[in-house]
């Protein structure tokens, strides 16, 4: 009988109680419009989601599509979890796009109007912010007609809705495979937020704002990731040793014969909650009797 050790660890992580949290705010953000789409607005003191139907009370004239763009750099939340885990011993468990909502916005060409969002993680993060306003426009950074180029490699994070009052709002983002080797690398990582519903006026504040608290934020949160470290048999049962838990936490272990099988598929065959030391055991009962093979991986419920 051959048994093969997967050290291969996935967390998914129903809860984020126990996780550690750092916040990286953005160092460039700006927005761009349909209606000028060789201007740019980087230094403006808030941005601009907006469909295309969307106005402003203050003119009740449509302003066009306006979409965003926010980057982040993660080195500072990647140094944190390397102390606190030991260098990549991690994974991201939940990621939250924080901004501050304008509800009524003073200059008319930032729109109104509640409705629906939608966020991307872009891959391309070579884009200037610019230094445009809404009096004074710009050239100096990306404009509307450079999105074509900037789009070409994106990925889906969430479909999400304003308030349409002024309040602080986090959005929970979709932990791609993409977006979190981009966000575990430690550099730059951007965000594109793009008007789902034509009547979609969301305005929030930018990192030109003069108050830090409410400009945007990108909450991350990770666990240690366990690791499978001794695999031993008796008949057979199967007696796994697992290192780097969280104490408190409740693990799985899953178990398949064929790797091509999405993790979906796998089968549970033991659970257990860790020693406060982050290392524990756990008896999978008869899990080598069902192949001549087979595969295991240790995740967190």
């Amino acid at each position: 009988m051959k048994l093969f050790l997967i050290l291969l660890s996935l967390i998914a992580v129903t809860s984020e109680a126990r996780a550690f949290m750092f916040t990286n705010s953005d160092d460039a953000d700006t927005f761009v419009r349909s209606n000028a789409p060789t201007a740019n607005y980087g230094a403006a003191g808030s941005l601009s989601v907006s469909g295309p139907s969307a106005t402003n009370t203050l003119s009740s004239v449509a302003n066009g599509i306006a979409d965003t763009f926010i980057r982040f750099n993660t080195a500072g939340t990647v140094t944190n979890f390397n102390a606190l885990f030991g260098t990549n011993n991690w994974a991201i468990t939940g990621a939250k796009l924080q901004v501050t909502e304008v509800g009524s916005p003073n200059n008319s060409i930032f729109d109104q109007g509640v409705g629906a969002f939608q966020i991307y993680w872009v891959a391309d993060d070579n884009w200037a912010e610019g230094t445009g306003t809404p009096m004074i426009p710009a050239s100096t950074g990306i404009i509307y007609d450079s999105e074509p180029v900037l789009l070409t490699n994106t990925v889906y994070l969430g479909t999400f809705t304003n308030t349409g009052t002024s309040v602080t709002l986090q959005f929970p983002l979709a932990l791609t495979s993409d977006f979190t080797a981009d966000a575990q690398a430690g550099g730059e990582v951007t965000l594109f937020l793009t008007a789902a519903d034509p009547l979609t006026g969301f305005t929030f504040y930018s990192l030109n704002f003069g108050t830090v608290s409410v400009r945007p934020y990108l909450e991350i949160s990770a666990l240690p990731q366990p690791s499978i470290t001794g695999l031993n048999l008796s008949g057979s049962d199967v007696l796994l040793t697992v290192s780097n838990g969280v104490a408190g936490e409740n693990y799985n272990v899953l178990s398949t014969s064929d790797l091509t099988l999405p993790l979906n598929q796998w089968l549970l065959v033991a659970s257990n909650a860790p020693a406060p030391s982050g290392s524990f055991s756990i008896t999978a009962t008869n899990a080598a009797a069902s192949a001549p093979s087979q595969f295991f991986t240790i995740e967190a419920q």
